[in-house]
């Protein structure tokens, strides 16, 4: 299973409103180009939409010239995906997601990752979908699972079970203004249906 550097998920949410987050996968191999892929899916996951095609760079050459194992081949195709979704190339992503999901199947940041994908094309069912599998996994970023699953169940009008992930997100990280104020924007849209 890949090990991230750091879990670079983020909240769905500036995303008509709210924010995409990603969740960058560590290389750990010494090629530097998959090194600097890293790096730069992890700014587009936390800067975007403030994101260029010239990111991909370093990822095109680490997967095309570098010497990768297959554990860095897989998180270097997922961080390239992270790139891609930022720059609104969901059709890449998800090209990029299935090759790492190909070569590591039960790395539960991929199922994060092409879920934020999902959800940024509004396929809300799909995007639940690989939410729960990277619960199912053990994903360590949970509250962001939790908060993403809300966001995509509030899409789909099933207000209640939104509520209960973003309690469930604040009872995993207590807190957390993005979730308190979305959960209170939810409330009072519950209260007038």
């Amino acid at each position: 299973m890949l090990i991230p550097k750091r879990l670079l998920l983020v909240p769905i949410g500036l995303l008509f409103a709210q924010t995409l987050m990603g969740q960058a996968l560590f290389v750990f191999g010494g090629d530097s180009k998959a090194q600097a892929c890293f790096d730069n899916a992890e700014y587009a996951a936390k800067n975007m939409p403030i994101v260029n095609k010239g990111m991909l760079e370093p990822c095109d050459y680490a997967l095309d010239f570098g010497t990768l194992s297959l554990k860095d081949r897989a998180a270097t195709y997922c961080n390239r995906g992270i790139i891609h979704a930022a720059n609104e190339n969901i059709e890449s992503a998800m090209s990029d997601y299935s090759k790492a999901l190909a070569i590591s199947p039960d790395t539960p940041e991929i199922f994060v990752n092409r879920g934020n994908a999902y959800f940024m094309d509004r396929n809300f069912a799909m995007a639940l979908e690989d939410y729960d599998h990277s619960v199912a996994l053990g994903i360590n970023e949970l509250h962001v699972v939790r908060y993403n699953m809300g966001m995509a169940l509030e899409n789909i009008g099933n207000l209640e079970a939104a509520e209960e992930q973003f309690l469930a997100a604040l009872e995993l990280q207590q807190g957390w203004e993005l979730v308190e104020s979305r959960l209170m924007r939810l409330r009072e849209k519950m209260l007038q249906h």
